[in-house]
């Protein structure tokens, strides 16, 4: 099936320092709050010596497209977030376990989004920002095995500037089915292959089960790519080997339980602010 073009909409550039990846944006119906989600390690990297998660730059930008049927681009609006003043006024929330942050990034409020303080508009542009419902999410127990899925992030690993194939601005869309379930670490596996620069970039299933009826449900967080493990071991010296991971097409996604939980921590605080002009 085609995906409706405002579908695109969703997925987000992050740009944070020397690392880059991808988010999208939720919307909670009853309170109309807005945040982002990405993988954690979008943002922080661990420190070898400490083990400390730490971020990879106090300050990051966030790149939202526009895109309006039949799938016509517009110059994409760019957010700077202070993570430092965001943290401190408890507005983000990474998993204790699980490779996930969420970021309450605004509120929708008199047919106007208020962003938070620690949010600035660089680069305004035509359209608005576009936000999942999460009342349209699945969780990891409604997710149905075999149904089609979409992963949509920017997967900047690919290809080269260089080369000049690629856009890596502009979000691209893979297609695959979801393989299977791991219920002892409550992730989802797609038959989807996905690259770096994927991370954080969402998935959406497509459900069929009402006659006539396409439904498409946001059921995760992609966080990674699943390898083929291949070893060579010296006949000689059986101690020596060496090993060689290639991108066996599978990924894991963490599912909407996730963002959920961490949605339900964040929700309460205060310190809302009016957008600036545009």
């Amino acid at each position: 099936m085609k995906l409706p073009s405002n579908n695109l909409n969703y997925p987000v550039r992050i740009l944070a320092g020397t690392s880059s990846g991808s988010g999208f944006i939720v919307g909670t119906d009853d309170k109309n709050n807005i945040y982002i989600v990405t993988a954690k390690h979008v943002l922080y990297y661990q420190d070898p010596t400490t083990k400390e998660f730490k971020l990879f730059a106090e300050k990051i930008k966030i790149v939202c497209n526009t895109f309006v049927e039949p799938y016509v681009y517009k110059p994409p609006r760019i957010y700077e977030l202070s993570l430092q003043k965001l943290i401190a006024d408890n507005h983000l929330k990474q998993h204790s376990s699980q490779d996930i942050v969420v970021i309450k990034f605004g509120e929708r409020k008199d047919s106007r989004i208020h962003f938070l303080a620690g949010v600035t508009l660089l680069q305004n542009a035509e359209g608005s920002i576009v936000t999942y419902e999460l009342s349209g999410a699945r969780k990891f127990n409604d997710v149905d095995i075999s149904n089609e899925i979409f992963a949509l992030g920017y997967p900047v690993s690919l290809s080269t500037s260089e080369m000049k194939q690629i856009n890596y601005d502009l979000p691209l869309v893979r297609k695959g089915i979801i393989a299977g379930k791991n219920y002892d670490n409550k992730t989802l596996i797609l038959d989807c292959p996905v690259y770096g620069g994927n991370s954080g970039g969402l998935a959406l299933e497509i459900n069929l089960d009402v006659p006539n009826e396409v439904n498409i449900h946001l059921i995760g967080v992609i966080v990674q790519f699943v390898p083929f493990v291949e070893q060579w071991q010296n006949t000689r010296f059986p101690s020596l080997y060496n090993t060689h991971y290639q991108n066996s097409g599978y990924s894991i996604v963490l599912p909407v339980d996730f963002i959920i939980d961490l949605i339900d921590e964040i929700e309460g605080n205060q310190g809302i602010q009016e957008e600036s002009k545009e």
